[in-house]
């Protein structure tokens, strides 16, 4: 409080006590009328008193009172703010101001955040009497069940179907999951977790298509392809640099000694060999990056599935290999008929290479056709694929095998999505499935 403030106070009260004083006397020697008239004045005296009091708390309490209810629209002018106690009330709502605008500020960059993401995002939140409200949700989520942007709680889980299920459950999950948007089932991965605060419990729901995960793992696959070639091509041209180099040097200290010629000729064979290694590892890079465009025709699929097996007829008899397949439906596919043959030999290639050690060997083909999709299953009982190498089998160069290049399954996988279709396998002890699946 001001000084001058404070001494209008102080002389007030001293007016109301000399005047309480004078009642006194008044009163206690007979002078009634003159107890009346002061008693009047010290009413007054009073009400100006408590008026003043209001008109200098008003501005204190009308700015409380916005700070309860987030309201920054009251201003103290400045010649109330020569007032200490006006002044600092006009600081502290400047202040919560500036945090109200900061906090706006963001939680828009979070909302533009969330609705930049290609994955789905749904946020929800809970109180202490177990209300559950929306939070955030972006575009992508209701992209992907081609639902209305409700923030209503109440009529978003009439939209999301079986996801609301896992909202009841309010628990970290994840998990593959298939929905029915509009009559097309789609899968996703559904992952959910749980953050706790003083006021509310938020369930955080991702969901990601599978195609992006396929994505995501590609790209860590070229990057995994990248330091294969750069290896590769490093051990391949440093060993020729160095034997160069000293070949470059024996030729010229001893031009005409014959032991000379004969190590000339032995590196000279080296840099052959190892770069016929290179031009090989170059020209199956090439193969796999200069993949030519489907040229789809309509054929009949049994058949070509037949005619690959016959390919390998020998080998079958030779190990003892017991073929089943379902060759009673005969089912016709669009698609490049000289690419799918090279997927199908990849993968019986794959069933035999898994065959080593393995009694009765059985390789099984399953092809069907529902839902406008043809799903083609080549399955082996061979060693299967380990825990440590499924990451790794769709990338470039990557082999078990002594004689391998490593680009079947890679290959195999690009042909499949240039025809705009998926392949996927599971694999344990002696069960191994390779999934190939076309839209019609």
């Amino acid at each position: 409080m001001g000084k001058p403030q404070f001494i209008q106070i102080i002389i007030r009260i001293l007016l109301l006590v000399f005047n309480g004083i004078i009642i006194y006397v008044t009163q206690s020697k007979g002078f009634f009328v003159n107890t009346f008239g002061f008693s009047l004045l010290f009413g007054f005296q009073l009400i100006l008193l408590i008026t003043y009091f209001k008109k200098l708390f008003n501005d204190i309490e009308k700015s409380i009172d916005c700070l309860l209810h987030d309201d920054f629209s009251n201003t103290i002018s400045k010649e109330k703010r020569k007032n200490s106690l006006h002044n600092k009330t006009a600081l502290l709502l400047e202040k919560h101001r500036k945090k109200s605008l900061l906090r706006t500020s963001e939680s828009l960059i979070f909302t533009n955040i969330i609705e930049s993401l290609s994955i789905g995002m749904l946020i929800l939140r809970k109180d202490a009497n177990e209300e559950i409200e929306v939070f955030q949700i972006n575009k992508a989520f209701t992209g992907f069940l081609k639902i209305p942007k409700f923030y209503n709680w109440k009529l978003l889980k009439e939209k999301i179907g079986d996801l609301s299920n896992f909202v009841y459950k309010w628990q970290n999950f994840k998990h593959t999951i298939t929905i029915d948007i509009s009559g097309n089932k789609e899968s996703f991965f559904l992952k959910t977790s749980v953050t706790q605060t003083n006021e509310y419990e938020y369930l955080i729901i991702s969901l990601e298509t599978i195609q992006q995960l396929i994505d995501k793992k590609e790209k860590e696959a070229w990057y995994k392809l990248m330091n294969v070639m750069s290896h590769e091509i490093i051990n391949t041209i440093t060993p020729i640099s160095s034997l160069a180099e000293n070949l470059d040097s024996l030729l010229q200290e001893n031009e005409n000694d014959q032991e000379t010629i004969e190590e000339l000729s032995e590196g000279l064979k080296i840099i052959k060999r190892r770069s016929h290694h290179l031009t090989s590892f170059v020209d199956t890079y090439r193969k796999l990056a200069e993949l030519p465009l489907p040229q789809k025709v309509a054929f009949n699929f049994t058949e070509v599935i037949e005619n690959t097996l016959l390919l390998f007829r020998q080998e079958f008899t030779s190990k003892n290999i017991k073929i089943l397949f379902n060759n009673l439906n005969t089912i016709s596919i669009n698609a490049d008929k000289q690419q799918i043959e090279q997927v199908i030999i990849n993968l019986i290639s794959n069933c035999l290479y898994a065959f080593v050690g393995i009694e009765n060997p059985e390789i099984k083909i399953v092809i069907l056709e529902e839902n406008n999709r043809i799903q083609l299953t080549i399955s082996d009982n061979g060693v299967g694929i380990s825990d440590d190498i499924k990451e790794n089998i769709f990338i470039p160069y990557f082999t078990t095998r002594k004689d391998g290049s490593g680009i079947g399954l890679t290959l195999s996988k690009s042909i499949i999505e240039a025809h705009n279709g998926n392949i996927s396998f599971n694999s344990k002890e002696n069960n191994t499935n390779f999934v190939i699946t076309f839209k019609k």
